[in-house]
């Protein structure tokens, strides 16, 4: 599929997007609004990648709230028209092989685009059922909120405490944080702002 083809496509997930994040009433949302909101439509070419978590997706829809069908719904819809992406490779030693097996995000807007911003990232993340995410952490501020699933998170040190849709985890700068997703399908939507945007986690 050429990125001509991707482009369009792209522009309703970028849509979906800014109009999630311009409607969250959670304080935390707030302050990636702006961000956000200033995203242009600069486009950098994409091109089709699939990954097994895309599959997933079909599971996770059975498990969306109300407040996050829509988002997650789109990206159910194109998810076979989509650059999946991975942040880790076998060689990395940094993330178990259950992970690799199961894991995938599509970035929408980013510093390596599609839609480029030098300010935000934004996309979802999708991991299958059992997965351990390790404890990591990176200079950019994080946003998640769960669209379908749950998964138990720790932040700073904490006791796992399960996150499920409709929630919302603020990951400040260099705070360091992990989660393991449970015995269904995991998707969330992530953003980035400020520090490097596609810097590679510290683990430990």
């Amino acid at each position: 599929m050429t990125a001509k083809v991707l482009q369009p496509t792209y522009a309703i997930l970028r849509k979906a997007i800014m109009d999630f994040v311009a409607e969250h009433p959670n304080t935390a949302m707030e302050r990636f609004k702006t961000n956000v909101a200033q995203v242009g439509t600069q486009w950098r070419d994409a091109t089709q990648v699939h990954l097994a978590a895309a599959e997933f997706l079909d599971q996770a829809m059975k498990t969306t709230m109300p407040e996050t069908h829509a988002l997650a719904a789109v990206f159910h819809k194109y998810r076979n028209e989509l650059n999946w992406e991975q942040s880790y490779t076998m060689d990395d030693k940094l993330v178990g092989q259950d992970m690799l097996n199961g894991y995938g995000f599509v970035e929408v807007i980013g510093k390596n685009g599609p839609f480029v911003s030098r300010s935000v990232r934004c996309g979802i993340g999708v991991w299958g059922s059992d997965i351990n995410y390790p404890v990591h952490n990176h200079m950019a501020e994080e946003v998640y909120v769960p669209l379908a699933g749950n998964a138990d998170f720790t932040l700073d040190g904490s006791p796992y405490r399960t996150r499920s849709a409709g929630d919302i985890i603020h990951v400040p700068s260099n705070q360091r944080h992990g989660f393991r997703t449970t015995s269904s399908p995991f998707v969330v939507f992530y953003g980035w702002q400020a520090g490097d945007l596609r810097q590679k986690s510290t683990f430990g």
